[in-house]
């Protein structure tokens, strides 16, 4: 029965020279030639790149000869047709050669594994950058979230003209207060002289309503529902959060370990115009500004009129609150069915003459 095989002899090329091989009886035969050699002294060897290719070798006056199986048929008749004990020597060749190919495709495995694992990590940081985010501003400090705060709060508010005093923002810091009752924040109101509708939160505690949001409202309980929301993303760090998934875990390490150098802060600084808040942390701010609503006894509908009548109002120059905080329809219809859930409880109306108050302020 004969079998192709890899003819390696003194004089061939080095890759050898293709060949049919029989055995027959106790000899083997080269292309029809019998090889003038006892089986005795044939060895059996693995080689190749993965050491899994089966060699019959022996030695004669001329040199080295060896014969190799083309392929698996081939390698298979090999070791079918062998004589004993040549026979058990392949057989014992075949399954080292099997151990080593189980070890090399671990081997490769193991390795690809190592090549891939820092692809695998920066997809799982990408993947769960915000859950990384929100657990490494879960072990900053209120301490140090204050001490952001109040530098970045300087930097943010550069050039701005900001009041404590006067009508208005004594409103603010009355509903603030009742808004954030038994929170661990020392909470800061302010008003600024900005005609845009906006207001901002600044991690630690730091409230800012511009003068042009007060004046859009039509009552004290929609200036009401605005602060109730950004207060809830101070609660809930959300704005820390942010700031931290932007800059990375450098910034986290920062804010940690109370280590924050100037140009970090001025980085953090910077995020604070451009933060956007996801629609899952808008939902949760609404949520529980709703809840915090009814904690101060103060009407919610405020809080979705105000909104909807900004998102009614957004054209090629929105107002400046909704290029932070989104009110789409479906927002809105989200968060009037969450008062539905909640359900109605005592409100009384505020005591404040909005008109009044906004008339003071021309």
């Amino acid at each position: 029965m004969e079998f192709d095989i890899l003819y390696f002899a003194p004089g061939l090329p080095s890759h050898g020279e293709k060949a049919r091989a029989a055995f027959n009886g106790d000899a083997l035969f080269v292309n029809g030639r019998r090889v003038e050699i006892s089986l005795t002294e044939v060895g059996v060897t693995l080689g190749g790149f993965n050491h899994d290719q089966l060699f019959l070798f022996w030695h004669q006056e001329e040199g080295r000869f060896a014969i190799s199986p083309a392929d698996a048929n081939a390698q298979s008749l090999l070791i079918d047709s062998a004589p004993a004990p040549l026979a058990g020597l392949l057989q014992g060749a075949r399954k080292d050669a099997s151990r080593k190919q189980r070890r090399s495709r671990l081997g490769l495995g193991v390795l690809g594994l190592i090549l891939l694992l820092p692809l695998l990590l920066i997809g799982l940081l990408v993947w769960k950058s915000h859950d990384i985010a929100g657990w490494a501003a879960g072990h900053i400090s209120i301490e140090n979230e204050q001490q952001l705060g109040e530098l970045a709060f300087k930097q943010a508010t550069a050039g701005m003209k900001l009041r404590e005093g006067g009508i208005d923002a004594a409103a603010i810091q009355e509903i603030g207060a009742r808004l954030t009752q038994g929170s661990t924040y020392a909470y800061k109101w302010y008003v600024a002289e900005d005609p845009s509708v906006n207001a901002f939160a600044v991690p630690g505690g730091y409230v800012v309503v511009n003068t042009g949001l007060i004046q859009a409202a039509d009552s004290a309980e929609e200036v009401a529902g605005v602060l109730a929301h950004e207060v809830q993303h101070i609660e809930r760090r959300h704005t820390l959060k942010n700031i931290v998934h932007s800059l990375g875990l450098r910034a986290a390490l920062a804010l940690a370990l109370g280590d924050i150098g100037s140009g970090m802060l001025g980085d953090m600084a910077a995020q604070l115009s451009e933060l956007r808040f996801s629609r899952d942390l808008e939902s949760e701010s609404d949520r529980l500004g709703l809840l915090a609503l009814k904690q101060a006894g103060i009407a919610p509908q405020g809080m979705v009129s105000f909104f909807d009548k900004l998102r009614r109002q957004e054209g090629a120059a929105p107002p400046a609150l909704l290029s932070t905080h989104p009110a789409s329809e479906d927002r809105m219809q989200a968060l009037q069915a969450m008062i539905n859930d909640i359900g109605s409880w005592p409100a009384q109306p505020l005591p404040y003459d909005w008109t009044a108050i906004k008339a003071a302020e021309k």
